[in-house]
């Protein structure tokens, strides 16, 4: 059908929170929006240049604003906070939002957009779909990273174990140190590491549909874990570890067991990440099978306590039986 023709609208500067109250220039709109993860205060802010007074734009030209300022609409939906209903609810293309004097920001917070599923495929096809993938045929891929990480020493360690442990990229964001000495096999040939300025460009480029696994101190067990087909592994830096910002938007949250209450459950931040892989590494190579394996279990026929078996031995058994 035919479309709702446009009015042209004034053009879109890009600036900082801390630079709008400096700007000069006559503002009729601010837009400012986070990925998953960042608080309002480090969100991303697009200028509307107006005369002032009393401005407005639908839901649909903000959006082409934030296109405008490098957002992937196609891979973030829009959501703006309701003041009336104290939350965030989905931008509507066609509604209305005014400016004035009282209220220049729009405050707005992006999540990933569904996948695309095929129109034509039915539940039946899903189920037939999903049983033809076997275990080893869902490997996936992952990559591991540091937000604030501050010792150039741990990151070239945590590069050369990811590379080790079959990752398929490295990355910082916000990294407090400069270029790493410590990768000694010259990893930088075989693994790529992107290096992001903040959470905000690091959500940006993030891979579509591969879930966040935040690692800290009071997530899951790392033995109750299922390491999901594809991941990003998001680690806390030495001192500070991973924001509660950051926390809230990862979809997993895992955590290292140690040896007994008393004792610290930090570990170095590339000791963690190398045992986190190997976890995955293991539960992999064994059909995550061996997450069910516990003490004691016995080979079919056994004494229980006594013919106790490794778990490649328990699953290879009941794979047998």
């Amino acid at each position: 059908g035919g479309r709702t023709p446009r009015v042209a609208a004034p053009p879109v500067a890009a600036a900082s929170p801390g630079a709008m109250q400096a700007d000069p220039r006559p503002v009729a709109a601010i837009l400012r929006y986070v990925y998953p993860g960042v608080t309002p205060k480090n969100g991303r802010v697009v200028v509307v240049e107006g005369d002032g007074g009393c401005f407005e734009m639908r839901g649909g030209e903000v959006v082409e604003r934030l296109v405008g300022d490098g957002v992937d609409a196609a891979g973030w939906d829009v959501r703006y906070y309701n003041k009336t209903h104290e939350g965030w609810m989905k931008l509507p293309p066609e509604e209305t939002f005014a400016f004035s004097d009282d209220r220049r920001m729009l405050e707005l917070m992006l999540e990933p957009a569904p996948e695309p599923r095929d129109a034509l495929e039915d539940e039946d096809d899903r189920r037939r779909r999903e049983s033809l993938r076997s275990e080893r045929s869902r490997d996936g891929y992952f990559g591991v990273g540091v937000v604030g990480g501050k010792n150039e020493h741990n990151n070239g360690t945590l590069w050369r174990s990811a590379w080790q442990l079959g990752c398929a990229f490295t990355f910082t964001v916000g990294a407090r140190f400069a270029k790493t000495s410590a990768d000694t096999t010259k990893t930088w040939t075989s693994l790529p590491a992107y290096d992001y300025e903040d959470f905000n460009a690091f959500a940006a480029a993030s891979p579509r549909g591969a879930p966040w696994v935040a690692v800290e101190m009071g997530g899951t067990p790392l033995a109750d874990f299922t390491h999901p087909d594809r991941a990003v592994y998001i680690l806390g830096s030495e001192d500070n570890g991973l924001p509660s910002s950051v926390l809230r938007a990862c979809a997993h949250h895992v955590s290292l067991p140690v040896a007994s209450p008393d004792r610290t459950s930090s570990f170095n931040v590339a000791v963690t990440g190398a045992l986190v892989l190997h976890d995955r590494l293991q539960k992999r190579r064994l059909g995550n099978e061996v997450a069910a394996v516990r003490e004691g279990d016995a080979l079919r026929g056994g004494r229980a306590g006594v013919d106790s078996a490794k778990p490649s031995q328990v699953i290879e058994a009941n794979k047998n039986a």
